[in-house]
């Protein structure tokens, strides 16, 4: 049994085993496969361990869902910040930004994409699981906001924009780019890509 879970059990409290074989789960066969019994004998617990760290089947669902939308959300916001941190102008910070933005629309990240359609789709029927990703994408806003005060203080980009709300959007956008994924024309992709970067530049660059 325990090589169905991918983490070392030794690491992990008994309420993080259950949520690493849920999300394994989920991404394996989907929500319909999740059995609450299985999954806690599985992590070497018991059912009643399960449902006082959930609450129920659902709630398990909605913590699993949750977390891997958070984890796709903190790749892209590390790699953003990075890029962000290591600005030493406007230009190169404008560089950074656009390399960054190609980086995210890329192929590469096309199951990442993927991933957040699924959890924002199954969040439509669960209100919250709803509320939770939108905590989640409110979070990585206020980071990449505070991400941009070096640039702000070093006067390349504007102190009057309002930074969080410009990183909710343009979340907005790069989560829509999943429809363009799916349609596998590479030169609407390409037209999608081009319109979406500049959009956002321009929206963080006066």
């Amino acid at each position: 049994m325990d090589k169905k879970i991918d983490v070392s059990q030794s690491e992990l409290t008994s309420t993080q085993r259950i949520l690493e074989r849920a999300i394994q789960v989920i991404e394996e066969s989907g929500e319909a496969a999740i059995r609450t019994n299985p999954i806690a004998f599985e992590c070497g617990v018991t059912p009643p361990i399960l449902y006082r760290a959930f609450g129920s089947r659902e709630g398990l669902i909605i913590a699993a869902q949750a977390e891997r939308y958070r984890r796709s959300t903190s790749e892209s916001f590390q790699y953003l910040k990075r890029c962000i941190d290591e600005a030493t102008s406007r230009e190169s910070l404008y560089t950074n930004i656009s390399e960054t933005l190609d980086f995210i629309f890329g192929d590469g990240r096309a199951a990442n994409r993927r991933l957040r359609a699924e959890v924002i789709g199954s969040s439509v029927s669960r209100p919250a699981l709803r509320d939770e990703l939108l905590r989640i994408d409110r979070e990585y806003a206020t980071l990449i906001a505070e991400a941009y005060q070096k640039a702000v203080q070093n006067g390349w980009i504007s102190s009057a924009k309002n930074h969080d709300v410009i990183a909710l959007w343009a979340q907005g956008l790069i989560n829509a780019r999943y429809l363009f994924d799916e349609d596998r024309n590479v030169e609407r992709g390409t037209a999608w890509n081009e319109l979406t970067r500049r959009a956002i530049l321009d929206a963080i660059f006066d």
